[in-house]
This record gives structure tokens, C-alpha cells and sequence, in this order.
């Protein structure tokens, strides 16, 4: 049996660049991500220390943030946090970046795969006479005068045709690992958009629920104002009365007057306060001004039901449940993913190529197969000298890698606080809120007993007029501390994650309104 000896060297050389490529494909450089490490707190000090009894009390228990805002058990509030969360334009917004991170990791997965494509040619050409085409064939540019007609050949024409169809194949192969640190890159820049999308989710949902509850405390501070109008207009008819029969100064209905102008001009910076609250739920839903106007008529006249109990889990939990912090473990992934990708330009690159074709230069026999063409090879680029270009971007990745982790660092330990804070603000607004509701009751009980002894006669209106007042302030401060401690719950849930759940898909109907 003979053996093609040129023929096995060729197909062991082929064999062995093969394989040399297939180990080679193992490398990746660069330092391989790792979820960072940290300590959390082992738990709030807010709620394991003591702490007077309050209504609604935080406790340990895993949290639970699904659909939180129902805790208030409004329909309304329920129907708005939904259309904001499928309308809101932001949050379309951050749905779209999550389409374009996408799109961007198709850029990233093709920079791995072979290039393929096709082109044709088809024209005419004219060279100059006086050029190197020329000079090679050896023909004179012009006819001598002396020479005779068979003295020298005819000079070849400076037209020519060439037509040519055919492909061409590069494909650069991934020996460091740059383009799949490319890729990984890109996916940790999927999942840190969609991460921000949660955290504008959240944001949206506690801002909806947060000027909702505004809105309805600046409805009923306007009952208030109005009913201490009434109540302010009777005193004053009462005060003229007694001070046209002689029965008081009238001083007295002077000075009962002031005090309902002074009532009546509350009004007008609630009704502000109540339409722009208005306008910015309409905002935060993508609707005109104006648009809620009558759905959001007269506010209950109860002051806001708080949850007895609110589970708040660990300070860990947070690690896991906030979508700022999955953001920034994701950016601090892509950054440790483009200090591979820098490293590896460090290295030699070979790019396998390819052309074929059919080129002739009459167009009637481009077609036939004497007119094919072809040329295969590999190209081999080593990086010599680039004036320091490769080693200062690999610098750059590298302080941008320790400023994703300091960020990373600093997010978490933001979290922490913001939490303990809400739950510090929460159950101390709740004891001032309990402290000013006995205020409340105690100077109503002092204006019912003062409004007595003025008909009586025993005391004089100014002793009135000072009683009400002390009424009007305790009822507004009341008010404005159930709605502050209302608004510290929504702070609280929206530090503790919110609803945001991690998972990419959630809410499915933001990113098909985007589209």
C-alpha cells in the first residue's frame, strides 16, 4: 500500500492546529466575577430595642411586599398604583433599555462568530497611458517620429471590463476570551437594565401611593377648614348679637370677625395643594392635567387605617430583595468582565479568511468555470507597539471595576440606613401622632366648656376666640401627623424593596406598552 506522505503531514498539521485552537478557546483573562461579600447588621436596632407600644408595630418576621399599598385598603389608591405602573412613560422608558441592553448583547455575541459576505462587481476601467501598467508592458506612450509603421508594437488599449461575484469569510478566533467576556459583559448590562426598571418601578409605586395619601390628608385638612368656618361664622353671629344688646364690647364680634377671615383664608393654599396633587398623580399615570379631577372627589372623612403589624425581615434580606442593590452588583459584573476583555487586546489574534468567486473580464463567460477564483488563509496580528493605548485601557477598566465595587459598597450601606431610618421615623411619628390625638381631645374638651361659660357670661370672648384657636392647630397637627405617619410607611416599604421582586418579567405589561 503506498501512503500520500504530503497528504497525512497536511492532514496532521490541520489536525494539530485544531486542536492547539480548541485549548486555546479555554482561555479567558481576566478575573472572574464573584458575588461580593459583607456583613450585614444582625438586625434593626429599631425594632429590637425598646420601644413604647405604638399601633402599628415593625417586627422580624420575613417581609412580604406584594402589593404592599394594599395595606391601606383604598380601591382608589389600588387602581391608580396599577395604571401607573402599565402608563407610566419613565418606566416605559427604563422597559426600552431593557430592549436595547438586549439588542446590544446580539452586537456583543456576533463579535464571536464568523462574518460572511457577498459582493459583485461589474464595470469598465481606463488606465492611463502614462502610468506603471503601462511602463510593465513595455509599449511607448507615443509613436516616434522617425520610426516606420512595423518598428514597434501596437500599444495596448488603456480600456478594460472586469466583472466579479463572489463572497468573502473572516472569522477571528476567540483564543482570550475577549469575546465572551464581551458577551458576559453585556449580560450583566441586561440585568442591571432590567434591575433599574425595578427600582423605577418601586420609586413610581411609592410616589403614586405617596401623593395619594397628600392628596386625601389635603381634602380632609379642607373639611377641617371649613367646618371651623361654620362653626367661626356662628360664633360671630352669636358675639354681634350679645354685643348689639349690650351683653359684651364690641370688641368682641370685632375680633371674632378677624378670626373667621383668618379661617377663610386657608382655603385657597389647600385647593392649590389639592390640585397640583391631583396634576401630579395625572403626571405619574401619563394623563392630562386635570384628568382625576372628578375620580378623586371628596376624601373619606376617617383618618388613614395603619397595619398593625409590619414585617420587616433581616437587614441581609436586602442583599436579595432591593433592586438599587442587584443593579450594582450587575454593573460591578460588566466592569469585572471588560477588564478581560482589555487584557485579552493584549494578545495575539488570528483571523481565519476567505474569498471566492467567479471574475472574468467579459461578462458573457463570468459564468463559466474557468472564471472561479478562490484564497483561504489565516492572518496573524500581534499587538508590537501602540503607544501605551492596550495597557491604559486596561488601567481604565481596572479603576472602573474598584469604583463599581466602592459603589456597590456604598448602595448596600445606603440601604441599610434609609431602612432603620423609616423604621426610626415611622414608630416615632406614630407616638407623636398618639400624643397630639390626646392634645386634640383635650382642647375640645376646653372649647366645649369655654363656649359654655361665654353664654353663661363667666368668660369673655377673647378666652373663646383662644380656645377655638387652640382647636383648629391641634386638628391640623393631627391631621398632618397621620399623614405623615402614612407617607413614613410608604418610605419604609419602598426602602425595604417594595414589590419589585427581582424577576426580569415583572411587570410584563410595562415592557409590551414600550413597544
Amino acid at each position: 500500500m503506498d501512503i500520500d506522505l504530503p497528504r497525512v503531514r497536511a492532514h496532521a498539521a490541520h489536525a494539530i492546529a485544531l486542536a492547539l485552537a480548541t485549548v486555546l478557546a479555554g482561555c479567558t483573562m481576566g478575573p472572574n466575577f464573584t458575588r461580593p461579600e459583607t456583613t450585614p447588621p444582625p438586625s434593626w436596632p429599631a425594632v429590637t430595642s425598646p420601644q413604647a407600644e405604638v399601633p402599628s408595630k415593625a417586627v422580624a418576621r420575613p417581609y412580604d411586599g406584594r402589593l404592599w399599598w394594599s395595606v391601606f385598603k383604598d380601591p382608589v389608591l389600588d387602581a391608580l398604583v396599577d395604571e401607573a405602573v402599565r402608563q407610566n412613560l419613565d418606566l416605559q422608558t427604563a422597559a426600552l433599555r431593557i430592549e436595547e441592553a438586549r439588542a446590544q448583547r446580539g452586537t456583543a455575541v456576533a463579535a464571536g462568530r464568523p462574518s460572511i459576505s457577498g459582493n459583485g462587481i461589474g464595470g469598465r476601467q481606463r488606465s492611463s497611458e502614462n502610468g506603471l501598467v503601462s511602463s510593465l508592458s513595455g509599449a511607448p506612450s507615443q509613436q516616434g517620429s522617425s520610426g516606420g509603421a512595423g518598428s514597434a508594437s501596437p500599444a495596448p488599449s488603456p480600456y478594460s471590463d472586469l466583472f466579479q461575484v463572489g463572497f468573502d469569510a473572516t472569522w477571528e478566533l476567540d483564543l482570550w476570551g475577549k469575546a465572551r467576556r464581551g458577551v458576559e459583559a453585556a449580560d450583566a448590562n441586561i440585568v442591571s437594565a432590567e434591575q433599574a426598571r425595578g427600582d423605577a418601578t418601586v420609586s413610581l409605586t411609592a410616589e403614586v401611593a405617596r401623593t395619594y395619601l397628600s392628596l386625601r390628608g389635603a381634602q380632609r385638612q379642607r373639611a377641617i377648614v371649613l367646618a371651623d368656618i361654620a362653626d367661626q361664622r356662628a360664633l360671630f353671629k352669636l358675639a354681634d348679637s350679645r354685643s348689639r344688646h349690650g351683653f359684651s364690647a364690641q370688641a368682641d364680634a370685632v375680633q371674632q370677625q378677624a378670626q373667621l377671615s383668618n379661617a377663610e383664608a386657608q382655603l385657597a393654599p389647600i385647593d392649590q395643594n389639592v390640585a397640583q396633587a391631583m396634576n401630579r398623580l395625572a403626571l405619574l399615570l401619563a394623563l392630562p392635567p386635570g384628568a382625576l379631577v372628578e375620580r378623586l372627589g371628596p376624601a373619606p372623612q376617617a383618618d388613614v387605617a395603619l397595619p398593625p403589624e409590619v414585617p420587616v425581615g433581616l437587614p441581609g434580606d436586602l442583599l436579595r430583595r432591593r433592586p438599587d442593590i442587584l443593579k450594582s452588583e450587575a454593573d460591578l459584573h460588566a466592569a469585572t468582565a471588560r477588564v478581560g476583555e482589555a487584557k485579552a487586546q493584549l494578545f495575539p489574534s488570528i483571523t481565519l479568511g476567505g474569498v471566492a468567486g467567479l471574475q472574468s473580464v467579459h461578462a458573457s463567460s463570468l459564468t463559466d468555470w474557468a472564471s472561479r477564483f478562490w484564497l483561504g488563509g489565516a492572518q496573524v496580528s500581534i499587538p508590537i507597539f501602540e503607544g501605551g493605548k492596550l495597557k491604559a485601557q486596561i488601567r481604565t477598566a481596572d479603576a472602573q471595576l474598584k469604583e463599581a465595587a466602592l459603589n456597590w459598597r456604598s448602595t448596600v450601606l445606603s440601604a441599610y440606613h434609609d431602612a432603620d431610618n423609616a423604621l426610626v421615623a415611622y414608630a416615632d411619628e406614630q407616638r407623636h401622632a398618639s400624643a397630639l390625638a390626646r392634645a386634640l381631645a383635650d382642647a375640645r374638651r376646653s372649647d366645649a366648656l369655654m363656649r359654655s361659660r361665654y353664654r353663661n357670661g363667666f368668660v369673655s370672648m377673647i378666652e373663646v376666640l383662644d380656645a377655638q384657636r387652640t382647636v383648629h392647630q391641634a386638628e391640623q397637627q393631627s391631621l398632618q401627623s397621620n399623614v405623615t405617619a402614612s407617607t413614613d410607611l410608604v418610605a419604609l416599604y419602598k426602602a425595604l424593596g417594595g414589590d419589585w421582586t427581582g424577576d426580569p418579567a415583572h411587570p410584563d405589561s410595562v415592557a409590551s406598552t414600550a413597544r
